[in-house]
């Protein structure tokens, strides 16, 4: 028989992927429900606060290059812990799966900032916060075909219903704002793809973490995506890897989102995943916009609408819809 190497994402059973991981986890979810609900809505803040401060850093840094240097900080403090990870017998993965998880890096981290930084250079800033977040939307199609995770009619809707209000928070009720023409549809399209890439990521890389815990498929994949990016910035001749030529302030932004808002936030995520479902972990990132409006009244100032606050109320809805279990579902 020829021996020959197979890149393979499905999850092997039943057994060994999702139920297990809910096996593994049973005994703790009555007592944990509020702790993960706590840390995904902790996570969610943080990476709403991306918004101001990418603002603020770009003035320094191309955004393209900022997304190196985010995923270059990030992987600092997770380098030593993968390195201890793959020490342990039984931890380290074998060739396919490396490759798969790098693969895995190359779609959600690097074809994610480069469709996103283009997506939003060709279309608007509202555009990009509402269509980067419909991760909950291909999240909800993708996790039944690829992990058989149930699908239902209610969850579906939720999901339709969040986006509507994710809508009303990003425009403010004027949903014009949405529209533009020529370059614009190209960006959005592109948009769509940093979304759809980002959720293939998250939907994959849970059959890695179950095997081989939150660390190591983090560290790998995170380290491909990011040496990716950095070839395409010297494609660029993008000089912005200095940081002795930037403002302090923006750098420590910059380690800001690569520690706290990359490092920290990916390992938390990826061990909710160890406890839901991908289409409920991802369905918390409805609120970003929302939080992101709150960050805009604290230190902006900025005054919402009633449309913009309908908009809330309505994705806490439609969190609700797609986060409410049955009574007779729970185990």
């Amino acid at each position: 028989m020829n021996s020959y190497t197979t890149i393979d994402f499905r999850l092997d059973s039943p057994e060994t992927a999702g139920e297990f991981a809910r096996k593994r986890g049973r005994t703790k979810l009555k007592e944990t429900g509020l702790t993960r609900t706590v840390v995904m809505v902790g996570v969610m803040v943080v990476w709403a606060s991306f918004y101001p401060i990418i603002k603020v850093t770009v003035a320094d840094v191309d955004p393209l290059a900022l997304s190196f240097l985010r995923y270059f900080f990030a992987l600092i403090p997770l380098t030593p812990y993968a390195l201890y990870d793959l020490r342990r017998k039984g931890s380290r993965p074998g060739f396919a799966d490396s490759v798969s998880m790098g693969l895995l890096g190359v779609a959600g981290i690097s074809a994610f900032a480069v469709f996103l930084f283009y997506g939003i250079k060709l279309s608007t800033a509202v555009n990009g916060a509402l269509l980067t977040n419909t991760q909950p939307v291909f999240t909800a199609i993708l996790g039944p075909i690829l992990l058989a995770e149930v699908f239902t009619a209610r969850r579906g809707v939720g999901v339709l219903i969040g986006l509507g209000g994710m809508a009303l928070v990003v425009t403010g009720g004027d949903l014009s704002r949405l529209a533009g023409g020529g370059s614009a549809v190209l960006g959005n399209v592109l948009l769509l793809g940093a979304s759809f890439s980002l959720s293939l990521y998250s939907v994959l890389i849970k059959k890695y973490v179950i095997r081989y815990g939150i660390v190591i498929p983090t560290w790998i994949s995170m380290g491909v995506g990011t040496i990716v990016i950095a070839v395409i910035n010297l494609i660029r001749h993008e000089p912005s890897f200095i940081l002795a030529e930037m403002n302090p302030m923006s750098v420590f932004l910059i380690v800001y989102l690569g520690v706290i808002g990359t490092s920290l936030t990916y390992l938390l995520f990826n061990r909710m995943l160890l406890h839901m479902d991908v289409v409920a972990a991802i369905s918390y990132k409805m609120l970003i916009p929302v939080f992101g409006l709150v960050l805009s009244i604290l230190f902006l100032a900025e005054r919402p609408g009633i449309p913009t606050l309908v908009g809330v109320g309505i994705v806490l809805v439609a969190l609700g819809v797609v986060q409410y279990v049955p009574r007779h579902a729970r185990g």
